[in-house]
C-alpha cells in the first residue's frame, strides 16, 4: 500500500469557522472552532487527517499530512523512505508534466518517489502505467498549496467557494481562506531521465 494513501479510519470530524486575527490580511481568515497552534503552516489552514493507517484504504485520496511530509523531507510516496540518490538529485514519478510557476520554474504535487520503489508505482497505479514520467531534481521547496477555498458569510460561518485551488505561498488573501490538503513544490534543475 503506497505510504501516502488514505484510509477509511483516518477522517477527522471538523467545523470551520471564520475568527478575527492580527495575522490576517484583511483582520479575519478560515479556522477550525477547536483551533490548534499545529493547524496552520505557510499561511493556511490544514485539513485535519489522521495518521493510524486504520480501515479500508481509501486508493484515490492522497492523506493530507504524509502528502505534506512527503514533499518537505523528500520522501517517498511509495515506501516513506527517502529519495536522494547517492548524487544527491531526488527522484520524481509523475502522470503528467509539472506546472509552471509565474517565474518559469516546474511545480508539483505528486511526492517523490525512490528509484527502487518506480517499478512498483507504475505497476500498482493505473495512471502511471502507460504514461507515467521520470524526472530527478537538485533540489524541492515549498511554493504554494493545493486547497478548498471558502469565503466568509453571516454569523462567522465560512462557505465553500472553490475546490482544489492552486494556491501559491505569496497569495496571502487568498491562504487566509484556503483549506490545504496538499503541498506544491518547486523544483530546481528538474531533469527528464529514465529508471
Amino acid at each position: 500500500m503506497p505510504y501516502v494513501t488514505a484510509y477509511e479510519g483516518e477522517a477527522l470530524a471538523y467545523q470551520l469557522v471564520v475568527e478575527p486575527s492580527a495575522e490576517a490580511t484583511e483582520g479575519i481568515r478560515l479556522s477550525y472552532v477547536d483551533a490548534v497552534e499545529t493547524d496552520r503552516l505557510y499561511g493556511a489552514l490544514w485539513y485535519r487527517q489522521g495518521i493510524t493507517k486504520t480501515g479500508r484504504p481509501l486508493w484515490k485520496l492522497i492523506n493530507t499530512p504524509r502528502q505534506r511530509r512527503c514533499m518537505m523531507r523528500l520522501l517517498c510516496q511509495v515506501c516513506g523512505r527517502s529519495t536522494v540518490d547517492d548524487d544527491g538529485r531526488i527522484w520524481w514519478l509523475m502522470p503528467e508534466p509539472p506546472g509552471t510557476t509565474g517565474g518559469g520554474m516546474p511545480f508539483t504535487h505528486v511526492p517523490p518517489c525512490c528509484r527502487a520503489c518506480i517499478p512498483v508505482a507504475r505497476a500498482m497505479c493505473p495512471r502511471l502505467r502507460h504514461k507515467a514520467l521520470v524526472y530527478t531534481a537538485r533540489d524541492a521547496e515549498p511554493f504554494g498549496v493545493v486547497a478548498d477555498l471558502y469565503r466568509p458569510a453571516a454569523g462567522l460561518k465560512a462557505v465553500l467557494l472553490q475546490h482544489a485551488v492552486e494556491v501559491p505561498l505569496d497569495a496571502f488573501r487568498r491562504l487566509d481562506f484556503a483549506l490545504a490538503t496538499q503541498l506544491l513544490v518547486s523544483l530546481d534543475d528538474l531533469q527528464r531521465t529514465e529508471a
